[in-house]
């Protein structure tokens, strides 16, 4: 294993963990942007209409990021915030997901898959780590305003879209 790889596991072995998270407010002033494809076009985040949205960062082989997608799709449905998931695996692995993920990655929650080599754009999203999952809240501008590297759960959910809607 490299070392790369090795830090990796160990990352998701940690996040794996019940009970860590690693809550981080963002300094972020300059709006984030990606282009990815949810199999059939591709996505720009900036031309998408402006509201608080929710970036999750997840993969089918990683617990935590397995638990917490009933949670995210519920957030979707209820309209407070759009909710994008960003699968940083191949699409034949997320359509291998068990049957209740599938169920949770249909519409309004946006599925996407991330690149080949996921650790830039987790980089550009606050997690130069890669541990996962890894969660940012965006204002309405498309400015990170906290994030969350770990399991998250509705009451995080309410309470960070909360302190986002903060001037």
């Amino acid at each position: 294993m490299t070392a790369g790889g090795l830090k990796l596991f160990l990352l998701l072995a940690l996040a794996a963990e019940p009970g860590f998270a690693v809550d981080r407010p963002s300094t972020a002033k300059t709006p984030l942007d990606f282009e990815l494809s949810n199999g059939q076009q591709f996505v720009k985040l900036s031309s998408l209409p402006s509201m608080p949205t929710v970036v999750n960062f997840w993969r089918a082989d990683c617990p935590p990021c397995v638990r917490e997608m009933p949670e995210l799709a519920a957030l979707a449905r209820n309209g407070k915030a759009r909710v994008i998931t960003v699968a940083l695996q191949r699409p034949s692995e997320t359509a291998a997901a068990p049957a209740e993920i599938q169920a949770a990655l249909q519409p309004p929650l946006l599925s996407l898959h991330g690149p080949g080599d996921p650790r830039g754009l987790l980089a550009r999203f606050g997690n130069r780590a890669g541990a996962l999952p890894h969660t940012v809240i965006l204002d309405t501008g498309r400015r990170a305003c906290t994030q969350r590297t770990g399991e998250i759960n509705r009451h995080w959910l309410a309470a960070s879209l909360a302190s986002c809607d903060q001037p």
